[in-house]
């Protein structure tokens, strides 16, 4: 794994951040390979389609914000030619002016594949949260 392996997936890692904050749905799914899988919890999407989906429905209220923060990030490239990468998430959500700021720490395990382009693309992504807090408005 180059350094331009090393950049592409982190900017991969930044999109992601990126397009759930903004609910951006059909860009959030094309970082994931066709039948890739996005884990949240006990909740599992299988294919770009469900991982739009999902993405839209969590913007169905207008006043909802989010933003995501990665840290710890380690990326170790595997024998198969994917790579293998393990992170710390902080996700920052509010449901509106006036509301408690929910506080979720998950930690996120990754796999990255290239697609048939040769880009950087998730096949699984798995968040499970670790703790979670409130903080008043």
């Amino acid at each position: 794994m180059g350094d331009s392996d090393l950049a592409a997936i982190q900017r991969l890692l930044a999109d992601f951040a990126w397009a759930a904050d903004r609910g951006l749905a059909a860009e959030l799914s094309e970082l994931f390979l066709p039948e890739g899988a996005l884990t949240v919890n006990e909740v599992r999407l299988l294919g770009r389609e469900q991982i739009a989906q999902d993405c839209r429905h969590r913007f169905e209220t207008p006043q909802r914000k989010t933003r995501h923060a990665l840290s710890n990030l380690r990326i170790d490239a595997l024998s198969d030619g994917a790579c293998a990468g393990t992170a710390v998430q902080l996700t920052f959500e509010s449901a509106g002016a006036g509301q408690p700021i929910k506080l979720r720490v998950s930690d996120v395990t990754d796999r990255f594949e290239r697609d048939t382009q040769r880009r950087w693309r998730f096949r699984s992504r798995t968040i499970e949260r670790q703790m979670a807090l409130s903080i008043p408005a």
